[in-house]
C-alpha cells in the first residue's frame, strides 16, 4: 500500500509473530514522527501569524478607544458639537467628558466604550443627533471635585441648603443638570420648591421661607418663577395649576373655604363621599372642575342627573348589579321600589319614600 503500510493481509500474518508485529509499529511511529516534523512548522508559523495579528487588533482598539476618550474626540462629532460649545466658558471647561460620564466602579470604563461604540456613534452617524434614554450622572463623580458641600451649609443664588441631610441617595444632576451644557441638556432639571416641601413636611423640618430663600422678601419672590403665575395679578384664574397639596405650607386649613365652600385639597374619601356635597345648592364644583370631562368621564351618565332621570332610568340601568349605577348606589336602593312592588315615583321625577311616600331631597339616601 501507499505510505508504506504493509499491506492488510500481510499485516494480519506477521502479527502472528512477534518480529512482524513490531515492524508494523515501527513503521508507523517512522510515519507520524514524519508528518509532525514537516507540519510543525506550518502550524507554529500560521499560529504566530494569527496571534500577531490579534495583538495588534488588540492594541488598535486600546489606541482607538484612548483617543476617542479625549472631550475634544467627543466634541467633534456633529451630534455632540453643542454639547461642547455649551462647555465654553462654564466652570467645567476644562473637565474631562468621561470624569463626569463615567459610571462608578471598575467596569465603569468598559461599559461606557461599549455604549459609545455600539450605540453612541451608530445614532450620531445615522440619526444625527443622540437617542436612548439619559443616563444620570454618578454623584461620585460630582463629589471628587465637590466634596465640600456635604461639611457645611452652602448658600447659592439665593437658596440654602445642607446638602448632607437634603441630598441623601440622590444624585447631583437631580438639581443641577444644566450646570455644564445649559441649555442644550436633553434632561434639564432645576431644584423643585414642592420636593424639598414635601420632604420637609414628611420629616417634620422648619418650613419658613428664610430658611431657604435668601436676599428676597416674599413680595420679590412671588414676582419670579412658577409663583407669578399661581400667585400674580391672575392668581384667581391660575392659582389651581400649581400643586395645591403645598398649599398649606404657607395657608391656613380653612383659607379656600371661604371661595370653594369646602377644604382644599380634597380628602382621601372624597372620591367615596363627594356626591352629598355636590348636590347641594351652594357647591361649586364646576368652579374647578369640567363637569362633563371629570364628572360625566368617571361615572359615564350626566352629573347630577337631570329631573328627568328617575322615570327614564330604565333605559340606562340594565339590572339591580348595573356596575355603572353601582358606583354610587347600592342594591337595596333599587330593591326598595322594584322588590317591594312599591311605586312612589311622581310625575315630577322625584322619588318618593317606598314606606311613607313622602318624597326625598337630595342628600337624603342612595
Amino acid at each position: 500500500m501507499g505510505l508504506g503500510y504493509p499491506s492488510p493481509t500481510l499485516y494480519r500474518v506477521q502479527t502472528h509473530s512477534g518480529e512482524g508485529y513490531r515492524a508494523a509499529l515501527s513503521r508507523r511511529a517512522e510515519l507520524t514522527s514524519m508528518i509532525k516534523t514537516v507540519a510543525a512548522p506550518l502550524i507554529s508559523s500560521r499560529g504566530r501569524v494569527v496571534l500577531s495579528l490579534a495583538v495588534v487588533v488588540v492594541v488598535l482598539l486600546v489606541v482607538a478607544a484612548a483617543a476617542g476618550s479625549s472631550s475634544r474626540a467627543c466634541g467633534s462629532c456633529h451630534a455632540m458639537s453643542a454639547y461642547a460649545d455649551a462647555l465654553v466658558g462654564s466652570p467645567h471647561e476644562d473637565v474631562n467628558c468621561y470624569a463626569c460620564h463615567l459610571s462608578e466602579g471598575a467596569w465603569g470604563w468598559p461599559a461606557f466604550k461599549t455604549l459609545e461604540i455600539g450605540v453612541m456613534y451608530p445614532s450620531a452617524l445615522f440619526e444625527g443627533a443622540p437617542s436612548g434614554p439619559v443616563l444620570e450622572t454618578s454623584r461620585d463623580a460630582c463629589l471628587d471635585c465637590h466634596d465640600s458641600v456635604l461639611e457645611t451649609v452652602t448658600n447659592s443664588n439665593g437658596l440654602r441648603i445642607v446638602h448632607y441631610a437634603c441630598a441623601v441617595g440622590q444624585t447631583c444632576d437631580g438639581c443641577h443638570a444644566t450646570v455644564a451644557h445649559g441649555d442644550v441638556s436633553r434632561w434639564p432639571r432645576e431644584p423643585v420648591m414642592e420636593e424639598c416641601i414635601a420632604c420637609h413636611l414628611s420629616s417634620g423640618a422648619v418650613n419658613e421661607c428664610d430658611s431657604c430663600h435668601l436676599g428676597k422678601n416674599e413680595t420679590e419672590r412671588l414676582a419670579v418663577g412658577p409663583w407669578q403665575v399661581t400667585h400674580g395679578i391672575t392668581w384667581r384664574d391660575m392659582h389651581g395649576m400649581g400643586s395645591i397639596s403645598y398649599c398649606g405650607t404657607c395657608h391656613p386649613d380653612d383659607y379656600c373655604v371661604k371661595c370653594h365652600g369646602l377644604k382644599l385639597p380634597h380628602p382621601a374619601d372624597f372620591g367615596r363621599t363627594h356626591g352629598g356635597q355636590a348636590l347641594q345648592p351652594e357647591a361649586s364644583c364646576d368652579l374647578c372642575h369640567d363637569v362633563q370631562v371629570v364628572c360625566e368621564g368617571c361615572h359615564g351618565l350626566p352629573m347630577p342627573h337631570p329631573e328627568s332621570f328617575l322615570s327614564e332610568h330604565s333605559s340606562v340601568a340594565e339590572s339591580i348589579d348595573d356596575e355603572t349605577c353601582a358606583t354610587c348606589h347600592r342594591s337595596e336602593g333599587c330593591m326598595r321600589c322594584h322588590e317591594l312592588h312599591v311605586h312612589p315615583g311622581s310625575t315630577d321625577g322625584t322619588l318618593g319614600d317606598p314606606v311613607t311616600g313622602a318624597i326625598r331631597g337630595p342628600g337624603d339616601g342612595s
